[in-house]
């Protein structure tokens, strides 16, 4: 018998693989609230309507992220398939009815947050409140298609064994202003992923080594790092982040440590690269001491290529063997910054030594129905 097959099989049932695609519905065949149907049959057609994050995933698996908003859960995989026409309307007059004829109160205010969840959801990322989200990120590297190495990113029936995964969870505060770090991005995923496959082509890093992780953001590339380096990362971004990167990292402690991984979070400011505040605020840190840096979307500003070369310059290892990890998705907007980026690592003497291409999905998205594909660019870069 092939157990693997089996297992992968399995897992194609679990996520709906292979199945025929389900006709979608209209949103008359939803209860209507003339009928006055039950709270449970309320609660479960809001279930039915959950959009989960994005997982970013160009086939999902069995281990895709997924995450959860207030009290009301996010399945795996939408239930059933709804046509979005009409339907902030039918969450709308759920909100507003006093659903007069169901006499438990605690049921009502579910079904009301429930409504008002699908609706967030319904109106982008941005629009949507704080969420946990948990990141599962494999261990062991699998096949890679475009390269002929392996790929974190392939459904393997491997997976389905608990040693053969980590997971993270993290902590998205709601969105306010420009406050961009507070959002897990589709590169960091990937990257994050991507670190198993690092692991065997990058420069074995001595025991005591420290790592540095550039606008860490959210956390999940440090935090992944740290796990499967078995090393200790510095995840540094600007005061306004780093309390929720703290969170994140203290959260996530117990896993890490499982895996011989430690994080310890500061402020950095790219203005001021010798400015890096770990437990002294009014300390600077040794330059030239790193010999891993790694970064996930670190360019979204015309400054940012000067400022990010400026801090990796500083704090990179003069050792031959130090390496720089980045990866960008490929946004047309963004294409004067990649240059700019390029032509300064290149002017500090620093080179790439592997790169590659890679799809994810992010769900910066108006649309609940077609999450965003997002190409990204991954490099390693070394010293000449």
């Amino acid at each position: 018998m092939d157990h693997n097959a089996d297992a992968l099989h399995a897992a194609k049932r679990l996520l709906g693989l292979g199945e025929r695609e389900e006709e979608a519905l209209d949103v008359l065949d939803l209860p209507q609230l003339y009928t006055k149907p039950s709270a449970t049959t309320l609660l479960t057609t809001l279930a039915d309507l959950s959009s989960e994050p994005v997982s970013w995933e160009a086939t999902p698996t069995i281990r895709t992220p997924h995450g959860s908003g207030t009290s009301t859960p996010y399945p795996k995989k939408k239930k059933k398939k709804v046509k979005s026409e009409g339907l902030p309307g039918y969450l709308t007059k759920i909100v507003s009815s006093p659903l007069a004829w169901i006499e438990d109160d605690s049921a009502k205010e579910r079904i009301w947050e429930a409504a008002s969840q699908r609706l967030s959801e319904r109106s982008g990322r941005s629009a949507m409140g704080a969420m946990e989200r948990t990141f599962v990120i494999p261990l062991q590297p699998l096949q890679d298609q475009s390269t002929g190495r392996h790929s974190p990113n392939e459904t393997n029936p491997h997976l389905l064994c608990p040693d053969a995964y980590l997971d993270l969870t993290l902590h998205e505060p709601a969105l306010t202003g420009d406050s961009l770090g507070l959002k897990t991005w589709a590169s960091s995923y990937l990257l994050a992923k991507r670190m198993t496959l690092l692991r065997t082509s990058l420069p074995p890093l001595p025991i005591d080594a420290t790592a540095l992780e550039l606008g860490s953001g959210t956390g999940l590339v440090g935090l992944a790092a740290a796990a499967i380096l078995s090393r200790h990362l510095f995840l540094t971004d600007l005061p306004d982040i780093v309390p929720n990167l703290e969170h994140n990292a203290e959260v996530n402690a117990g896993s890490l440590s499982t895996h011989g991984g430690q994080a310890t979070c500061a402020v950095l400011d790219w203005n001021q690269p010798q400015s890096l505040h770990v437990n002294d605020p009014d300390g600077d840190y040794e330059a030239r001491t790193f010999p891993l840096i790694l970064a996930a979307d670190p360019l979204y500003s015309s400054d940012h290529p000067r400022l990010l070369v400026n801090a990796i310059r500083y704090h990179l290892s003069s050792e031959r063997h130090a390496r720089v990890v980045i990866e960008l998705p490929l946004r047309d907007a963004y294409a004067n910054e990649r240059n700019d980026f390029g032509a300064r690592m290149n002017a500090i003497g620093l080179h790439i030594v592997e790169e590659g291409e890679e799809m994810g999905y992010d769900d910066w998205s108006s649309n609940d129905d077609e999450p965003l594909e997002v190409r990204c660019w991954w490099t390693v870069w070394a010293w000449r």
